[in-house]
């Protein structure tokens, strides 16, 4: 059990994972964990992800993002493909400089920002970042101290789902 930063992160069941996706709140951080949660990926590498890396079929992890230094491609989970298709039309409804949901003028034609394949699938609150680390891991320690989780991190997702593939 992880404690204080030190140890292995705990393997969370499924009702856990779902728990916690139920109480994560809405938008970029709770789209992350499930990145995470239905391909096994690390928090880093997911953060860095593109709209040009995701297709119809797979998420493209890029060697130059990865731990290993090597690129792979993960199957799209049918539920995370779903996932990232509703994010997809409400990606531009979370602006930069961590506001929540933008308010729509009535007095301004407003036209929905579709991402571009180089826009990150996670921005950040500058143009051209991704979002940052720290940030999912603050959300994420919140929601499981709500949830009287014990010995999770973002690292989680990843021990869970590759124990689950193991059995």
């Amino acid at each position: 059990m992880k404690n204080d930063g030190y140890g292995q992160a705990e393997i969370l069941t499924p009702e856990q994972l779902d728990l916690l996706v139920e109480n994560l709140p809405e938008g970029p951080h709770r789209i992350a964990f499930c990145v995470m949660r239905y391909s096994a990926s690390r928090i880093s590498e997911t953060l860095k992800l593109k709209w040009s890396d995701i297709t119809e079929e797979s998420i493209l992890f890029k060697s130059i993002n990865t731990k290993t230094d090597e690129s792979r491609s993960i199957y799209l989970n049918p539920k995370l493909k779903l996932i990232l298709a509703e994010w997809r039309t409400i990606w531009h409804k979370y602006p930069l400089k961590a506001r929540k949901v933008s308010t729509l003028s009535e007095l301004n034609e407003y036209v929905i920002k579709q991402p571009t394949a180089e826009d990150y699938v996670f921005k950040g609150r500058k143009k051209g970042q991704h979002l940052n680390r720290k940030s999912v891991d603050r959300v994420l320690r919140r929601t499981l101290k709500q949830l009287e989780i014990d010995g999770a991190s973002c690292h989680s997702m990843r021990r869970s789902m590759l124990t689950k593939l193991k059995e």
